[in-house]
């Protein structure tokens, strides 16, 4: 599974930084915001002038945040996520599960979007029904949270999948799983989209105008076995599905992780006596990025106070990284004498 892995998520070489001396921004959505939100974020137009274009990813943002760390690409988020959001992968073969709601739209079946309102009693009910359904062929279902939910089974599965926020929006099909159990995996999901077909939780979601639930997404699968040392790293991360793989990191090296650090704390924050870590800021809004966290970290990039800086980014289909490092002289003084426009990478021809 690790080399079919590989075949998703390669594509970006990493660099490897002195870790103590590097910063990662990762901002979901960031991409997607209005633009005179994005023109507003006056820090953006600095990055630009220090990173110049930035490198374009094609599997998703989870796969950028491991890249941007120097991290193999062939590492499987699943497991990492599970162990960051409070649970227990142990051995078993992990997936993500995740919530969606798929609809036609003209001659195509399009992923819109994860599901992340359902409440413990409604997450819980579906994961049951699963487990049900799904004993006989070994698969169980775990909702860690409402909003963090996996699938996990002894066995490995020898199938090559896409992750939700890479598939969004898409032709479904060029997403689907594939490999040789591809087939067994895409009847599963259209089993579980005949399930929760009328169900009753989603029938009581669109009454009050909520998104139904029209299937699960699977994606990101492997043991934890499967995860090579990862470098030590200090996390600020909210509990999202994304703030999840960043805390299942830093547990996995052995290093710390916080849900309200502000840039300065996450700064200052250490790993034991090890000083030598790297700091990672998952923002649960991309409209923080500008003033608490971009702004006061580009200071201390130009204060040759950090030697790299990495902004990870996604929205409408895009997932871009920008790399910054310690700016000589004159770069610091264009940026302060001409402000360069942040381009919002155009989406991906599908």
């Amino acid at each position: 599974m690790r080399g079919r892995y590989a075949t998703l998520v390669a594509g970006r070489t990493a660099t490897h930084y002195r870790m103590a001396d590097t910063l990662v921004l990762v901002a979901p959505g960031l991409l997607a915001l209005p633009s005179h939100d994005v023109a507003a974020m006056r820090s953006l137009s600095t990055l630009a002038q220090y990173a110049g274009a930035p490198e374009r990813g094609a599997h998703g943002i989870a796969a950028a945040l491991l890249a941007s760390l120097g991290v193999d690409t062939r590492t499987p988020p699943a497991p990492l996520a599970m162990l960051g959001a409070g649970g227990d992968p142990r051995d078993d073969y992990v997936l993500r599960a995740d919530p969606v709601q798929l609809l036609a739209d003209r001659d195509r079946i399009v992923l819109v979007q994860t599901i992340d309102d359902l409440s413990a009693d409604d997450a819980n009910r579906l994961v049951r029904m699963l487990d049900r359904h799904f004993d006989p062929d070994g698969l169980r279902f775990e909702a860690v949270r409402p909003n963090a939910w996996f699938a996990r089974r002894a066995q490995a599965a020898n199938v090559v999948t896409t992750p939700p926020d890479a598939a969004r929006g898409r032709k479904l099909r060029e997403s689907m799983p594939d490999g040789p159990e591809g087939d067994t995996w895409k009847r599963w999901q259209n089993e579980i989209e005949m399930m929760l077909h009328d169900h009753p939780i989603n029938l009581a979601r669109e009454a009050r105008g909520a998104l139904a639930i029209s299937g699960i997404w699977f994606s990101g699968g492997g043991r934890i076995s499967d995860v090579a040392p990862l470098p030590p790293l200090v996390v600020a991360a909210a509990p999202t599905r994304l703030g999840d793989l960043a805390r299942g990191i830093a547990a996995s090296a052995g290093t710390t992780s916080a849900s309200n650090d502000d840039f300065e704390q996450l700064m200052a924050r250490e790993s034991g006596a090890n000083r030598d870590v790297s700091r990672l800021a998952v923002l649960a809004d991309a409209r923080d990025l500008d003033a608490r966290w971009l702004a006061p970290a580009l200071e201390r990039l130009a204060a040759q106070r950090l030697a790299a800086l990495h902004l990870v980014a996604d929205g409408n289909g895009t997932t871009a990284t920008w790399t910054a490092r310690a700016p000589r002289f004159w770069r610091r003084w264009v940026a302060r004498a001409s402000r360069r426009a942040f381009a919002i990478p155009a989406p991906s021809d599908e």
